[in-house]
């Protein structure tokens, strides 16, 4: 089964520091899709109840959902950082939170974060690889080594795509060793 694409981007557990790091392409979608988590996961709680059931069961929905005990100030900071950012980079923001903080405020979360420093670097790695160029001159000089010296991990609705092009992905770590890099990504557009 093919999951449609979804994805809340956290390169490093620091939010600011996740949302600089984004291209201006995914930091837009940032906003749209932290909020779609954020929705699922009411609804999934119970306390959004529209009929809706679109991402509830989604890896990431289901990662920040955390069993019932849902990671919302880490997701809503996020949220918040992304839109920071965005306008910061002369962008016109028009997605809040304004229409469902008062459900929010209803969800008792937990503290913390569901994103390891092993999930964050999951996440630097499919950046790199979605779109070399930008990420390579993002990435510390250890950050690279570490993504060429380790293999993946794979996380469910974070890189578990990078199985399929496992050849490719091989070929491209290769050429990045050696410190080649083609501009053009070769992986499939998720």
């Amino acid at each position: 089964m093919v999951l449609a694409a979804m994805q809340v981007f956290r390169p490093y557990i620091d939010h600011r520091k996740s949302a600089w790091f984004l291209d201006d392409l995914r930091l837009g979608k940032q906003r749209v899709e932290a909020k779609q988590v954020l929705l699922a996961i009411l609804r999934r709680l119970g306390i959004i109840n529209d009929g809706r059931r679109g991402w509830i069961n989604h890896p990431i929905v289901l990662m920040y959902f955390n069993d019932g005990k849902p990671y919302i100030d880490d997701l809503m900071n996020y949220f918040y950082a992304i839109v920071d950012e965005w306008e910061r980079r002369g962008r016109k923001n028009n997605i809040s939170l304004n229409d469902i903080e008062r459900y929010l405020r209803h969800v008792e979360g937990i503290e913390g974060s569901p994103v390891t420093p092993v999930i964050a670097r999951e996440y630097r790695r499919v950046l790199l690889l979605k779109d070399p160029c930008y990420y390579i001159g993002k990435l510390s000089v250890d950050e690279v080594r570490e993504l060429v010296n380790s293999e993946p991990i794979y996380f469910k609705g974070i890189n578990a795509w990078i199985k399929d092009v496992y050849d490719e992905y091989v070929e491209f770590i290769n050429e990045l060793r050696v410190g080649r890099i083609s501009c053009k990504s070769i992986f499939p557009k998720r």
